[in-house]
């Protein structure tokens, strides 16, 4: 009888154990998973704050440093080719500022800061909402652009701006062409025509 006792209690745990482990999975599978969330920033204005912080004042004192040089030691092969430089840069914050050309480069200004931007905003992606072409709809987009410009640290609002860009539609960047002025000043500065 003890035997047949023990059997039977044997039987009940296993049992019970198993329509709790039956219904704990059932629990599961009915609870949603949390959806990914991927952080989005528009790049216009990313390279908006970066460029009302301290890096482009650096980056274009550096140049002058370099321009200075080169003039002094009457170098005109590092004229013309310091003259390029800043021509190609100007042409390329046009296609940040006014398109949506890559700001990658700039991002690795505050790499270290986005890994605790992403733990605070809950999202497992920050990428530029022109280069998200895709996302399965079950997951979270939220837009970031105001907490990854903060990061550049801009000395100046950029509310205003930023509200301005936001509202107007990007210039498809292949009718971001060289601007005229542009090679007419260069073109001037070196005594070139274009044929």
């Amino acid at each position: 009888m003890q035997t047949t006792s023990k059997s039977i209690v044997t039987v009940l745990i296993a049992f019970t154990l198993l329509l709790s482990a039956m219904i704990s999975a059932q629990a599961v599978a009915q609870k949603k998973s949390a959806a990914l969330k991927i952080g989005i920033y528009d790049s216009r204005t990313v390279i908006f704050a970066w460029s009302r912080a301290d890096y482009l004042k650096q980056h274009m004192m550096k140049f002058k440093q370099q321009n200075d040089s080169a003039q002094k030691k009457h170098d005109t092969a590092r004229i013309k080719e310091l003259a390029v430089e800043a021509m190609s840069f100007q042409h390329l914050l046009h296609q940040m500022v006014f398109s949506t050309g890559s700001v990658a480069s700039f991002m690795a200004i505050i790499k270290d800061k986005l890994p605790e931007l992403a733990k605070k905003e809950g999202v497992s992606i920050i990428v530029s909402k022109w280069e998200l072409n895709y996302s399965d709809p079950s997951f979270q987009v939220v837009d970031l652009t105001n907490q990854v410009a903060t990061l550049f640290q801009p000395k100046e609002n950029i509310d205003k701006m930023a509200a301005d860009i936001a509202g107007q539609a990007p210039v498809p960047i292949e009718e971001m062409g060289i601007e005229t002025d542009m090679l007419d000043g260069y073109c001037k500065m070196f005594n070139k025509k274009l044929h």
